[in-house]
């Protein structure tokens, strides 16, 4: 599968609809990262209005803490492979409130770190989202001590919209606003070290049938960069290859 090419190629600033390029200047404290997520809406006015009104109730108008809302936003992100809104969330969660730890943590088994009971809560509903479309009943009580009622719908919808936004943005093959290298790997020479996933998360993924690496992305955003060389330096096998950008 070819994670490079876009299937539907952004449109270029410069063809964009005046209401977009309101809406990106708007939203500059959100970080950088997002002219070919604008670019790929370009291409539907209407959904894109719809879109982004929704994305900005969940981020600046919502009551939902912000560090619930990484969590469940990073952890969706990694379950649905995509590496496009993983790195953005990743890049800018210390000034969220999570350490680096913590982030790296979002994409690994929720039993091999130590979270609170609260991150974990939200952790878990997540999950069950993902996997049942539901939250089972001891999740949604441990959950509902914490959280209003305003904040438990909230976080449903935050799930289901940062899932539309994975699967969209991966099946279309959006690209990162800036070229970072280019990452190959060998499944061949894997030794199932799980290395590459806990350094870069929301690149390499392990694969449930054989414990082997699988490339979520071949060409992620700059910002992934050291991690990427990281990866391929700890890797016992040698099984991953990282080509600078040109």
């Amino acid at each position: 599968m070819n994670l490079t090419a876009p299937r539907i190629p952004p449109v270029s600033p410069a063809d964009w609809p005046p209401t977009l390029h309101a809406v990106l200047e708007a939203s500059k404290k959100d970080g950088p990262g997002r002219v070919n997520l604008f670019g790929t809406l370009a291409h539907h006015p209407p959904l894109a209005a719809a879109w982004l009104s929704l994305a900005k109730v969940l981020t600046h108008e919502g009551t939902l803490a912000v560090r619930d809302r990484e969590l469940a936003v990073l952890r969706t992100a990694h379950r649905l492979g995509s590496a496009f809104v993983w790195s953005r969330h990743a890049a800018q969660a210390a000034t969220e409130g999570l350490d680096p730890d913590e982030t790296q943590a979002t994409a690994a088994p929720l039993d091999t770190y130590a979270w609170a009971p609260g991150d974990l809560d939200v952790l878990r509903a997540t999950d069950a989202l993902l996997d049942h479309a539901d939250v089972p009943d001891d999740v949604w009580t441990a959950l509902s001590r914490r959280l209003q009622e305003q904040q438990l719908i909230e976080l449903l919808v935050l799930v289901g919209q940062c899932s539309m936004m994975c699967m969209t943005l991966r099946t279309l093959r959006t690209p990162s606003d800036t070229a970072g290298p280019q990452v190959s790997i060998s499944r061949e020479l894997c030794c199932s070290s799980g290395q590459c996933v806990a350094t870069a998360p929301g690149v390499f993924e392990q694969s449930d049938e054989d414990g082997l690496v699988t490339l979520l992305v071949d060409a992620p955003g700059p910002e992934l960069a050291a991690d990427l060389r990281l990866a391929a330096a700890l890797c016992p096998g040698g099984a991953i290859t990282v080509t600078e950008a040109p």
